[in-house]
């Protein structure tokens, strides 16, 4: 009997040990990885100690007791919330490393303004999001983003703006922004360029552009004109144009308008 635990106690000593950074263990939480993704990280370590650069799903799979669907998934979400790239060869973890260094390095540069921060087109919409919220993103948000863009279709640089609308109404709140784009999507606005068009109509729809248009349009108002708009009990120009729609409320409610 004790031989034999002497023999599995050599195997276990003998077989290696999984090297993991410290820092990575104290504040995966806090970076956004979920339980199930720091596990997956964990064993693409191991691979990576092994001398495999590209493990497959069904070799992840065999160590983690999860199906390759579900592994597939994981995967994508670490690769489009910036701690991996997959490539041709290899399961590239430098990204994680990264995020990593950003999170425990000081704070000393001043941080970009929010309009700037949302033209910087070429940081992913997780990146974004955190460095305006002025936190790493819960498993949830990120969750909410990917359900955006997967799910609901939405295209990034939409997802951008209605940030941006939140920021602009100083509301740092997901529930506030998915309303934003459900409202959109309601009106079949799929594009920043339909979302212009839009604005446009609709400044062109407020009183206050079509009294504009009206003076422009004619130079001497007859004498009439000039008494009607004088005269006190006048109907106000909103009840002239009639009932704005439903979207108008939203939106001078939630817009920058």
């Amino acid at each position: 009997m004790i031989q034999r635990q002497d023999d599995v106690l050599t195997v276990l000593l003998t077989s290696g040990f999984l090297t993991v950074p410290s820092l990575l263990l104290q504040s995966y939480k806090q970076l956004g990885l979920s339980d199930e993704e720091m596990m997956l990280v964990m064993h693409l370590f191991q691979f990576r100690q092994e001398g495999v650069e590209f493990p497959t799903p069904a070799q992840i799979g065999q160590r983690m007791s999860v199906h390759e669907d579900m592994l597939m998934s994981v995967l994508g979400t670490l690769q489009r919330m910036g701690f991996l790239e997959i490539g041709e060869d290899q399961i590239d973890l430098h990204p994680l490393y990264r995020k990593l260094i950003e999170f425990h390095e000081p704070k000393q540069k001043k941080p970009l303004a929010s309009l700037d921060l949302l033209e910087k087109k070429e940081q992913n919409p997780f990146t974004v999001f955190e460095q305006e919220f002025g936190r790493p993103l819960s498993p949830l948000e990120c969750e909410m983003i990917i359900k955006w863009m997967d799910e609901d279709r939405y295209r990034e640089e939409l997802i951008r703006e209605a940030l941006r609308e939140a920021v602009l109404s100083g509301k740092f709140n997901f529930k506030y922004i998915d309303r934003i784009l459900f409202e959109w999507q309601k009106v079949n606005i799929r594009t920043l360029q339909e979302l212009n068009v839009h604005r446009e109509q609709y400044r062109n729809r407020m009183p206050g552009s079509r009294q504009r248009q009206g003076q422009q349009q004619s130079r001497q108002p007859s004498s009439a004109q000039q008494q009607s708009q004088q005269r006190p009990g006048s109907a106000p120009a909103q009840e002239q144009d009639g009932q704005e729609n439903k979207y108008d409320a939203f939106y001078r409610m939630y817009g920058r308008e």
